[in-house]
């Protein structure tokens, strides 16, 4: 017979998370109800369990009370959910839409069911007008959809024992998907013998042997080869209407119908117990039975459930948001007791806590110390209990603040007395074993007690140092006693004698001392929690922005891989083996008291029979779950999973979501992505992410696991990002993803050659537009030369011709004429000269050269003596024609002035070009014309044009000999 045992109305908050998401948290928001089923003779129902635990899924908003139409839990830790808004996807942080961009399944559709095999994405879609099914598979490699007409309504995919899809259809067929086969039906069992014409399946199950049993009006139906044998239905059986679930195990089918529930022997495929009329929300399958739940919270409907995969928990979706079942092993009255002990302890200061073998509890405050029965609480003694020490199991050793510094409590009668000591006040801080006998702190001291006859202790003094101050805690490590006190760490040397280790030159109270591997961890008064090795060197330090709840550390305790830890602002948990990165506890239910309190020094207590860490501060008890907590640790197989990439544009172009990319190895950004943000997922332990880019920094970065990753300005390129937690030192179980960085079309090969072969395109084009130029100018020249010399030469050289004639007639007509013709004369020279300097094909040496003798030979050949040197123009090609043009006045200018002002002097003209530049020298013998010197506008042009052509000219007298000397730089 089914017997509703009791109600709860308060429910302890934990924390559900599927495989490789980020932490979630629940609260206990809602009453539940369950029941304990056991029929005489046959363990049908579960009778290990007889009540379960409730937890809601706390998803973001608005998800939190939406209604979930039908969900699926993938291999990933992804939870794929409908609702009426649309298709959605959770990763444990973060809800995204489903959003596969098809016409023929919007993102705000609504199907039946969704399912992931693999990369594939299956929703069943009901088309109400013609009340036909079809399945849409999305291939989420290639990004394409599928549809498939089904001949009735998909009823529960599974996998199969080969790894392939499959489900049946309540026609009656079976179907079977696989990557490289795609979706077929596989078998008709409506064909087969036994089948009931125009019968509908409601649902079917499978066990491990890979049988599968068919659910239908209202019998239970075994596959055969080639027919199907059915169980027998009576009368009774009409009763029920749908099944709508079914679950099985080695001996039985559970079947939950609209009207009720059955149990179906696997052999013979009868009924063996049925219950009608209890409205059945759901069963909970445990290890060998079932556990059905009359209902789960109260004004809730449910929609679907989804079993976790590897654990006994089943997710529920309602009405008004998704929780999480399963079956507890814990009795009701464990939570009301200590509901009764966390409203009792309420507004009083915890300072000591120990729980009996009988099963007490006492516990020590201000106001007295007090034992809880389970029942009851008794006040034991007015006195404030500070620490307990368990001298056996039936009596307590209790240190207490003030008086004679003890008393001792008997657990069978929990009565106390006072431990006499008439010689001194003592307050007690701590008690530990030491050899016969028991180490106790005290302020400045540290005594010894030995046992006496009567039960009693004797109290001698051990070790005394004021520098100590008050001692908080006493610890043995490898045999060195260890003191925590208010003057700091102190280790006792072998005399006897306290050694100050930490801090060093000042003062620092200690409360409290925990054993590390390579040292241990110190709780401090105001600078946080602490490192050292035994030499005192500071290993670490954890502070409040490192996750630790208060810089005020009165109570340590290790459990496992985790450090917990008691503040000045609450409980702290750490994980050893991950660098101690914090870990977030979620919320407390009331019958667990409060993590945000101030803990008390030494008030923490392992309760290994409950599975419970206690620990006691200014508002009372506070209890944590020792299972729940080693359960959040860091494991050395967690793996980072890759949530979405989301990226943005430049253009009004919205932000794109791709959460199809789990199982791509490669990420890509193009080039009009100028945001890419990267999110990643993993289990609900690991709160902390480490990443980077190998190409970019070999440095881990330290993230939220919640917290996305925006990518900037990377340059093109390809890149290797890792991801880890921080407890995972192993490359196995790193996520790598291959990231490729396409560049824009300037930063491409391709553009950078074309941008070189452009620029020696237009390089050539300059070079062929100044050649032409030249040419052109060269032309120019030759014909403004042969212009002048054609026209002004022969109109010149008549003009002399005439004035030569002239002279033959009258005297003075004859002086007249011989001055034009002279002129006429020079004017014809200088004009050959402009246009020998003008003319382009003299620009080069053995012109100049052959010039300037010329016209040397024609100004000196009747009055001088000349000599000639020329040396290093023979490699010289081209002079340009400013520098010949120059050259070749100066000189005529030098020339003329020999001329001009001697009579028969003897000239020297040396033209070298070399290593030390170009020279040009004219010297000359001094043999003065009456009324001439070599004063006059002559020089003067020849300075000007010499720094025209930035050159040095020097002119000297010396020895009866005058020089004309040209300095430049060398000619090439």
């Amino acid at each position: 017979m089914i017997q509703k045992l009791y109600s709860l109305d308060k429910i302890s908050s934990t924390v559900w998370q599927p495989p490789f998401l980020s932490i979630l948290f629940w609260r206990r928001l809602f009453p539940i109800w369950f029941l304990f089923v056991f029929a005489t003779g046959i363990p049908i129902l579960s009778n290990a369990q007889n009540s379960i635990t409730v937890k809601q899924v706390n998803l973001p908003k608005p998800f939190d009370h939406a209604e979930i139409k039908s969900m699926m839990l993938d291999k990933d830790g992804f939870l794929w959910f409908v609702t009426n808004q649309g298709i959605w996807r959770f990763d444990g942080t973060d809800v995204q839409p489903v959003d596969i961009r098809d016409p023929a399944l919007p993102q705000n559709s609504v199907p039946e069911d969704i399912f992931r095999y693999r990369n594939f994405l299956f929703f069943n879609l009901l088309d109400l007008p013609t009340d036909t099914f079809r399945i849409l598979c999305y291939n989420m490699d290639n990004k394409r959809l599928k549809q498939f007409k089904m001949p009735g309504r998909p009823l529960n995919f599974m996998n199969d024992n080969a790894g392939a899809l499959s489900f049946i259809t309540t026609d009656g067929s079976k179907w079977v998907f696989t990557k490289k086969s795609g979706l077929h039906r596989t078998d008709k069992y409506f064909t087969r013998k036994g089948w009931v014409k125009g019968s509908v399946t409601d649902q079917y199950v499978s066990d491990q042997d890979g049988n599968t049993y068919i659910l239908s009006n209202k019998k239970v139906g075994l596959i055969k080869k080639g027919s199907i044998l059915w169980g027998k239905i009576t009368a009774a059986d009409q009763r029920f209407t749908l099944a709508r679930r079914g679950y099985c195990n080695s001996k039985y089918i559970f079947v939950e119908y609209t009207g009720g529930f059955e149990v179906y022997d696997k052999t013979t495929l009868q009924k063996v117990y049925e219950n009608y009329g209890g409205n059945y929300t759901l069963s909970l399958p445990t290890k060998d039975n079932i556990l059905p739940v009359l209902k789960v919270v109260k004004d809730l409907r449910v929609q679907c459930t989804y079993a976790e995969p590897g654990t006994n928990k089943t997710l529920v979706g309602t009405d008004k948001g998704l929780l999480e079942i399963s079956p507890s092993f814990e009795m009701p009255d464990e939570t009301d007791q200590r509901q009764l002990m966390v409203d009792f302890f309420k507004d009083k200061s915890i300072r000591s806590i120990y729980r009996a073998p009988n099963g007490k509890l006492y516990i020590g405050t201000y106001q007295g110390f007090f034992v809880f029965d389970g029942q009851s609480f008794k006040l034991i003694s007015k006195y404030m209990g500070y620490t307990i020490e368990a001298i056996n199991e039936n009596t307590l050793l209790v240190g207490m603040e003030g008086g004679s510094g003890f008393f001792l409590v008997d657990t069978r009668t929990d009565e106390g007395h006072l431990n006499p000591n008439k010689d001194r006040t003592i307050g007690t801080t701590k008690i530990i074993k030491y050899g016969n006998g028991y180490l106790t702190g005290a302020y400045a001291y540290i005594y010894y007690l030995t046992a006496l006859a009567d039960g009693n202790y004797e109290v001698t003094t051990w070790l005394k140092d004021l520098d100590l101050g008050i001692v908080k805690d006493l610890k043995f490590i490898d045999g060195q006693l260890w003191v925590a006190s208010t003057g700091g760490i102190f280790s006792v040397t072998k005399d006897g004698r306290p050694h100050k280790v930490y801090p060093v030159g000042r003062s620092l109270a200690c409360y409290s001392i925990l054993e590390d591997n390579d040292g241990m961890w110190i709780g401090t008064n105001g600078e946080g929690l602490v490192k050292i090795n035994t030499g005192g060197k500071l290993i670490k330090a954890i502070h409040f922005s490192d996750g630790l709840a208060g810089e005020y550390v009165y109570s340590i305790f290790k459990l496992n891989k985790l450090v917990v830890a008691g503040t000045s602002g609450g409980i702290s948990v750490f994980d050893r083996t991950s660098g101690m990165q914090p870990l977030v506890i979620p919320d407390l239910p009331a019958s667990d008291g409060n993590l945000y309190q101030e803990f008390n020094h030494s008030a923490i207590f392992d309760d290994s029979s409950k599975h419970m860490l206690i620990l006691g501060g200014t508002q009372g008890l506070t209890f944590l779950d020792k299972d729940y907590l080693k359960s959040v640790a860091g494991k050395v197989d967690d793996q980072v999973r890759l949530s979405y990439v989301k990226r943005g544009y430049n253009t009004s172009q919205p932000t794109a979501t791709d959460i199809f990319v789990s199982g791509n190895n490669t990420i890509e950004i193009s080039p009009e992505n100028n945001f890419t943000g990267i999110k990643f997922s993993g289990p609900f332990n690991q709160k902390y992410v480490l990443f980077r880019i190998k190409e970019l920094d070999t440095k881990w970065h330290q993230g939220k696991l919640s917290d996305e990753v925006s990518l900037f300005a990377i340059p093109p390129g390809k890149y290797t990002i890792q991801a880890r937690f921080p407890s995972l030192t192993n490359p196995q179980y790193w996520l790598t993803e291959q990231l490729i960085v396409a560049p824009r079309f300037y930063q491409t090969w391709v553009f950078k050659i074309s941008i070189v072969l452009l620029i020696i395109f237009i390089v050539y084009l300059a070079w062929r537009y100044n050649a032409e130029k030249i040419r052109q100018e060269q032309q120019m020249r030759t014909a403004i030369a042969s212009d002048l010399h054609d026209e002004i030469g022969s109109t010149l050289t008549r003009i002399s011709i005439n004035s030569e004639l002239l002279t033959m007639g009258d005297s003075t007509d004859k002086e007249a004429l011989e001055i034009i013709s002279n002129d006429s004369k020079k004017a014809i020279s200088s004009i050959s000269d402009i246009i020998w300097s003008v003319d382009a094909r003299n620009d080069n040496k053995e012109d100049l050269v052959l010039r300037m003798k010329d016209h040397a030979h024609k100004m000196l050949e009747d009055i001088a003596e000349v000599h000639y040197s020329v040396k290093g123009l023979t490699s010289t090609v081209n002079i340009p024609q400013s520098l010949r043009q120059n050259i070749y006045l100066i000189f005529k200018e030098a020339i003329n002035n020999i001329v001009r002002h001697n009579v028969s002097p003897e000239v020297w003209i040396n033209l070298e070009n070399g290593h030390d530049g170009f020279i040009m020298e004219i010297k000359n013998t001094i043999q003065h014309k009456k009324g001439t010197d070599y004063k006059g506008q002559g020089l003067k042009n020849m300075e000007m044009r010499a720094k025209r052509i930035n050159a040095n000219i020097k002119v000297t007298e010396a020895e009866g000999i005058f020089s004309v000397t040209l300095r430049m730089k060398e000619w090439k």
